[in-house]
């Protein structure tokens, strides 16, 4: 593979103290992996009660003396095509995290990154839009696990060289969620990248 082909020079780790120490709670964390969870939610699950299912409101049969337990409706929950007990309905699971505290989330989750050297930088992506040359420049960066490229404005290269490789995934720099930080075992961004990041977090 030419050397230029997807990026002259591998990333290097970015200094443990670049976003400062991480010292936002465990609670904090999962606070915001709950909200991230809830927020993807579409909310529309919905099932019919038996007040809603259309069927006939008359007896199905005698009350006594046939052997059978007494029945009215055909939309009780207990037989075949009537309605649902307890079932679910459209509703909204929004859950909000204050600005500070996103930021600061965001801010702790970066500064373990770097503090595990799984935060890089690279000087270069290539020019290469080909799978397999970025598949062997992470190969020889040592890059395994969940990989996420990170930079201001993605090129088309970049994205089309990692769009069929798996666990492999390019973000912006003003878009990058916790999410996508916190199940990352790897992280590569550019130089401007890097900073655009840490004036966000304000590290």
């Amino acid at each position: 593979m030419p050397a230029t082909s997807a990026g002259s020079d591998m990333p290097a780790p970015v200094a443990a103290d670049a976003f400062g120490p991480a010292d936002a709670s465990t609670e904090l964390l999962k606070r915001m992996l709950t909200a991230h969870a809830a927020n993807r939610r579409q909310g529309t699950a919905n099932t019919k009660s038996r007040g809603e299912v259309v069927a006939s409101t008359a007896k199905l049969y005698r009350q006594k003396a046939t052997g059978r337990a007494r029945a009215g409706s055909a939309g009780s929950p207990i037989r075949r095509g009537g309605g649902v007990a307890f079932g679910p309905k459209p509703r909204r699971t929004r859950t909000r995290v204050n600005k500070r505290e996103r930021r600061h989330a965001v801010r702790t989750l970066l500064a373990a990154k770097a503090a595990d050297q799984g935060l890089r930088v690279a000087a270069s992506w290539g020019d290469s839009p080909k799978t397999r040359d970025r598949a062997a420049w992470l190969q020889a960066a040592g890059l395994a696990g969940r990989v996420l490229l990170v930079d201001l404005e993605p090129s088309e290269a970049l994205q089309r060289s990692a769009r069929n490789i798996p666990n492999l995934a390019v973000e912006r720099a003003d878009t990058l969620n916790f999410y996508d930080i916190a199940v990352a075992d790897h992280i590569v961004t550019t130089q401007a990248a890097l900073a655009a990041l840490q004036k966000r977090v304000g590290a």
